[in-house]
């Protein structure tokens, strides 16, 4: 039986190692594959690997949420997921700005900024092993957490919470405006 931090630090290093692989896409070694059928597979197994984690996540959730609650819980998870996509992908467009990946660069066949931006988002990618030893081990141990002498409510994390959700959502919906308004606004082409 494994443990719930087994599946996510297997997840996570294997989501790292195929983040990798986006560098032989790069360098066009393929295997003899077509880039495309390569880079097809490369998405499907790392969706595949947030899929086994999310099971776990899921479980973790359904066992802390009181009972009564279970839609505003809902609302919480899906709000929070939504705000750390929007950030997500506001500071990919920041990311770009730091080496040169404009189109112009790689068609003069540069791809050494590609390489390195793929190095620091694996890097990024991984970063949440640094995490892990937060998750509980199985159920029993999310029962234990459950009923130990934490306490039930805080002002300050809920207060916390909700300014980093605001901020988030505010940040995702500025970087989204501008990449509309004013496209290359981060010198990225």
């Amino acid at each position: 039986r494994w443990s719930w931090r087994t599946i996510f630090t297997i997840g996570v290093i294997f989501n790292g190692v195929f983040s990798l692989l986006q560098i032989l896409l790069i360098r066009g070694q393929t295997f003899g594959l077509d880039p495309f059928l390569f880079s097809l597979g490369d998405e499907g197994v790392m969706d595949f690997l947030l899929g086994t984690q999310f099971i776990p996540l899921a479980v973790m959730m359904v066992n802390l949420v009181p009972p009564g609650i279970e839609g505003a819980s809902y609302a919480l998870f899906t709000t929070t997921f939504n705000a750390a996509s929007g950030v997500a992908s506001g500071l990919s467009t920041i990311v770009l700005g730091i080496w040169d990946v404009s189109k112009e660069t790689l068609k003069a066949g540069d791809l050494s900024g590609l390489t390195k931006l793929t190095f620091l988002t694996t890097a990024i990618q991984v970063t949440p092993l640094l995490l892990v030893r937060l998750v509980p081990h199985s159920v029993s141990d999310l029962e234990q957490l459950k009923t130990g002498d934490l306490p039930s409510s805080s002002t300050l994390g809920g207060s916390v919470y909700l300014a980093c959700v605001f901020l988030s959502t505010i940040f995702a919906l500025f970087i989204a405006i501008m990449n509309v308004s004013s496209p290359g606004w981060m010198g990225e082409s």
